[in-house]
């Protein structure tokens, strides 16, 4: 398994990222096709509704336009150097 391990945090605020897991998924053109959680429940996944992950790479694979590109990603904030533990962009509350 590949890791960015990315301290100052350059590649983290260029692409967006809100949360630790944020997932990205680009097509064969390297454009981004889909950013958002892996699933709809991640602590308890007998809960899980959906899996948007799997959705968009399903899609992606079969030639079907992805029918989510975007949802909220759920997991630990990242915490950006020099601000509060709990700090967020103003825009990650707009995201589905």
């Amino acid at each position: 398994m590949v890791y960015l391990y990315d301290k100052p945090q350059k590649v983290a605020k260029a692409y967006g990222a809100l949360r630790t897991p944020h997932f990205y998924v680009f097509d064969e053109n390297r454009k981004l096709v889909y950013t958002g959680r892996g699933v709809d429940n991640p602590r308890d996944t007998s809960k899980m509704t959906v899996n948007n992950l799997d959705l968009a790479l399903g899609e992606l694979t079969t030639g079907k336009p992805i029918s989510v590109p975007v949802t909220n990603p759920i997991g630990c904030n990242i915490k950006w150097e020099g601000r509060n533990a709990h700090w967020m962009p103003p825009d990650a509350c707009d995201l589905v």
